[in-house]
């Protein structure tokens, strides 16, 4: 198979399937961020086929989307393909020019020096947790950051005592928001993705939550009968038993 044999099947799909007709680039929105979460997990899974047919789902829904934008905007597939690599190019001179770049970190200050507003890009409907590690990181290569983790983590403090110390719901509001902030920061300077992170912590909560449920279901109990001490008590003895 060849990229136009993927071009081909969106064009059929467009002219003949019913459901297909009707999608707009608004309407396909949330596919777009469902395909790429499916695609996440079957990465953080290492699960090879699922990654495989992933990888395919977003293929053919960027296809699919290029095809709506040319019908809606009169913008074709190869001046959409041209200007992508055009952008591309453009941002990697070390590559396609005499530019010389040492590291990484070289080409990501390059990258931040090209933007007018180094905050420009970063999508308003991105996870929020995401969102927060990509503006720090870019105010980062600014020189605005702390040495080292003990500058988030003093911050963090600094964040619970407001909260404690505010009565209203809008200070509590914008205090636990800055709290959240410092704990994207400080993941930062341990090299952790927090978004990643939080993401494993659900699944473990979920995991272990379930466990004392069958726990409970075994001891012939209601779960909606049983005080909060109780399942605490049976949560730790999950919790020692997975070490």
């Amino acid at each position: 198979m060849k990229i136009y044999d993927l071009i081909k099947l969106v064009e059929t799909l467009r002219k003949e399937c019913p459901w297909d007709r009707e999608q707009t680039l608004d309407s396909l929105k949330n596919n777009v961020i469902e395909e790429s979460y499916e695609l996440i997990e079957a990465i953080e899974d290492n699960d090879v086929s699922s990654i495989k047919e992933e990888i395919g789902d977003i293929l053919f829904l960027g296809f699919f989307l290029a095809k709506i934008f040319e019908e809606e905007k009169d913008i074709g597939f190869d001046e959409l393909i041209l200007s992508t690599v055009k952008k591309y190019k453009d941002k990697h001179p070390h590559v396609f020019k005499e530019e010389n770049f040492s590291d990484q970190d070289a080409v990501l200050r390059f990258w931040q020096k090209t933007k007018k507003d180094i905050f420009a890009g970063i999508s308003k409907v991105l996870p929020a947790l995401l969102a927060a590690k990509i503006i720090q990181e870019r105010a980062s290569k600014l020189g605005f950051d702390w040495e080292t983790h003990k500058g988030p983590l003093e911050k963090i403090n600094e964040e619970i005592k407001e909260i404690e110390k505010s009565s209203k719901t809008e200070d509590v509001f914008e205090e636990f928001g800055d709290l959240l902030f410092a704990c994207v920061n400080l993941a930062r300077h341990l090299s952790v993705d927090p978004e990643d992170a939080l993401r494993y912590a659900n699944k473990k909560f979920v995991k272990r939550f379930r466990k004392v449920m069958e726990e409970l279901k075994k001891r012939g109990k209601d779960i909606e009968a049983t005080d909060l001490e109780e399942m605490d008590k049976i949560w730790d003895e999950i919790k020692k038993r997975e070490g």
